[in-house]
């Protein structure tokens, strides 16, 4: 029996080999290109390391540098045209300071009709309580002088007819005649000595508070112009510096505008304003630690003492830019005043990052 001839291993096409080969090829150098072509962006730098607390259980919150009498915004209550500016941003000021001035020429030139108004009125009163006047008083006495002695010559006359006798022609054409003259230098006489006595009475009291109320109407519209000429001069209600100033000279003003002309403010001490989110409302205490750290980089810290809690929840208005923060919160607003704001520059309005300290008691 012959042994069988021995079997030749079948190798698989060049095919099943190469095309692999060249897919795999392919593939690598596709990924080698679109590396290659999308840009590597390096990682950046945390330039400014956000606020730490020093606390372990503690409240965060925005709060907002204040002068100690808050911002105050002054305005007119006079339309006009400015004519000064007497203040400029950062000077300090004390109460009844000029700040800016309205031109003022018509209250002037109103000022001083009234003025003479007033002048007529007290002239009129010192004439009407001067009464009786020396002259009136005695053109009064003559008169009753003069009525008198016609007084006395119509009963002379009468008396010397009567002791003629009433049987006379003469006596009684003359009689009635006499009787009439006599009868009218009595009324004559009457009449002169009333009008003396009233001379002699001097002015009515009617007439004295007529004038007297004369006065009092011209006195009042004097002081009214003098009033209206001194607002026309807004002076500084509150010692402090000079915060904000949008005004010049030239511009015409009007109240009730919502320019905010000048602001005032007190910065020694600083407050800062806090808003707390209401659901940490129930954690805060007054007596904890809080401290105030500035943003940008700013290194140090600022102790705060209580002031005020507003005993009003309300919805939030300061924001932080953070994408995560809500603004449908409802925030809690505390009143701190800084302990040494000497150690480093704020200012009014900035933002700072504060702190509060939540005892181990309250928990987390």
């Amino acid at each position: 029996m012959s042994n069988p001839a021995p079997t030749r291993r079948k190798f698989p096409p060049m095919r099943y080999i190469v095309v692999p080969v060249m897919a795999a090829v392919g593939i690598a150098l596709v990924i080698v290109t679109v590396a290659k072509q999308v840009p590597r962006v390096p990682v950046e730098k945390i330039l400014i390391e956000p606020p730490k607390s020093p606390f372990d259980l503690r409240i965060s919150g925005i709060g907002t540098i204040l002068p100690s009498s808050n911002v105050v915004s002054i305005g007119t209550a006079i339309a006009g045209d400015v004519t000064e500016v007497a203040v400029k941003e950062g000077q300090k000021v004390k109460v009844g300071d000029l700040l800016f001035k309205i031109d003022g020429r018509e209250t002037q030139a109103d000022l001083a009709v009234a003025s003479a108004k007033l002048v007529v009125a007290q002239g009129k009163l010192a004439s009407v309580k001067a009464l009786p006047r020396a002259t009136t008083l005695h053109e009064a006495q003559a008169v009753v002088d003069s009525a008198k002695a016609q007084l006395v010559d119509a009963q002379g006359r009468l008396a010397r007819l009567e002791e003629l006798g009433i049987e006379a022609a003469t006596s009684r054409n003359e009689e009635p005649r006499l009787t009439y003259e006599l009868a009218a230098a009595q009324a004559g006489f009457d009449r002169a000595q009333a009008q003396l006595d009233e001379v002699k009475q001097g002015a009515w009291k009617e007439d004295v508070d007529i004038a007297n109320a004369e006065v009092l109407v011209a006195q009042a519209e004097v002081g009214r112009l003098q009033v209206q000429l001194e607002r026309e001069s807004v002076r500084a209600p509150i010692n402090g510096t000079v915060l904000y100033l949008d005004i010049d000279a030239g511009e015409h003003v009007v109240p009730g505008s919502l320019q905010q002309m000048v602001a005032l403010g007190l910065l020694t001490p600083l407050n800062v304003r806090v808003q707390m989110d209401e659901m940490d409302a129930w954690r805060f205490r007054p007596e904890s630690k809080a401290i105030a750290m500035p943003r940008g980089g700013a290194k140090g810290e600022f102790p705060l003492r209580f002031l005020r809690l507003v005993p009003l929840i309300t919805p939030k208005r300061l924001l932080n830019g953070d994408s995560a923060e809500r603004v449908d919160v409802r925030v809690m607003e505390v009143e701190y005043e800084l302990d040494n704001p000497g150690t480093m520059s704020v200012l009014p309005g900035q933002v700072v990052d504060v702190f509060v300290e939540v005892p181990a008691d309250v928990g987390n």
